[in-house]
């Protein structure tokens, strides 16, 4: 605890420190950034898949058919 210098009657009292951020926040943190990197590589991989360029080939496509 730090004491208070600044009061200006002379008492001094004791100022809660901080503890900083909780464990559990900083690994709730450290889990969606590793999220949003996974879906940022997974959009990256997937993104010349399912798609036709040059966009003149795409009436080219047969719509019928099981996928």
């Amino acid at each position: 605890m730090a004491i208070d210098v600044e009061h200006t009657h002379g008492d001094r009292y004791e100022v809660p420190r901080s503890r900083g951020i909780p464990p559990t926040v900083r690994l709730l943190v450290a889990i969606g950034l590793v999220i949003i990197f996974y879906m940022g590589a997974i959009s990256a991989f997937y993104s010349k898949h399912f798609h036709i360029w040059p966009a003149g080939d795409t009436s080219k496509i047969t719509l019928t058919g099981k996928f």
